[in-house]
């Protein structure tokens, strides 16, 4: 079974190989000067959100023969309490203590919550691929960072991947579209540019 720190791995950088550039003043923000350097933040992956001990258990309606299953959404106060055990087990998503309060830079895809004007946002997720929380379900919440920008940001799409970097937090978010696992006070935001010599 792939383990979910390789899921997570393997759907950033293939998500990740599909744009690598985009326009330096693609975000409207302050004293975001390319020019400038940013100060030292910890550069962190997807995967690095997750514990390096935890494996997403196996989904148990997998292995259930077609009478299990029928019993099980037959609405009992047993069955509605099964499901739920179930539910809670899949949705378990622990987060990584360590990193919180570290200033850090991650690669990541914009998913708006809340627009000021036609293309300026405040509230954000940061998630790992493409369109996640809007045209696929959630990834796991430690998959997902919540973010509230000091200032409106000029929004250019989702399939324009970024730079962010500030400071991390582990608090559980839930916002309209998903449950957070993490909260990053942003420091700067810019366009995604693949590492050299990697």
């Amino acid at each position: 079974m792939i383990s979910r720190r390789t899921f997570a791995t393997i759907v950033v950088f293939a998500g990740m190989s599909v744009t690598f550039a985009a326009q330096s003043a693609w975000w409207s923000f302050s004293n975001n000067d390319d020019s400038q350097p940013v100060a030292e933040a910890t550069e962190i992956r997807w995967d690095d959100l997750i514990p390096d001990d935890f494996v997403q258990p196996e989904n148990p309606y997998m292995a259930m023969s077609r009478e299990e299953i029928d019993k099980l959404m037959d609405g009992s106060e047993e069955s509605i309490a099964r499901r739920a055990e179930i539910d809670a087990e899949l949705n378990y998503a622990p987060v990584v203590p360590e990193l919180d309060g570290k200033r850090v830079r991650i690669p990541a895809y914009v998913t708006p919550l809340e627009f000021e004007g036609s293309s300026l946002i405040k509230e954000f997720l940061l998630v790992p691929y493409v369109g996640a929380c809007m045209h696929t379900p959630p990834p796991p919440s430690n998959q997902i960072v919540h973010v509230e920008s000091p200032e409106p940001l000029k929004f250019q799409g989702m399939n324009e991947p970024v730079w962010a970097t500030g400071i991390i937090r582990t608090d559980t978010i839930q916002s309209e579209l998903a449950v957070s696992g993490y909260s990053l006070e942003v420091e700067r935001l810019e366009p995604y540019r693949a590492p050299q010599n990697r």
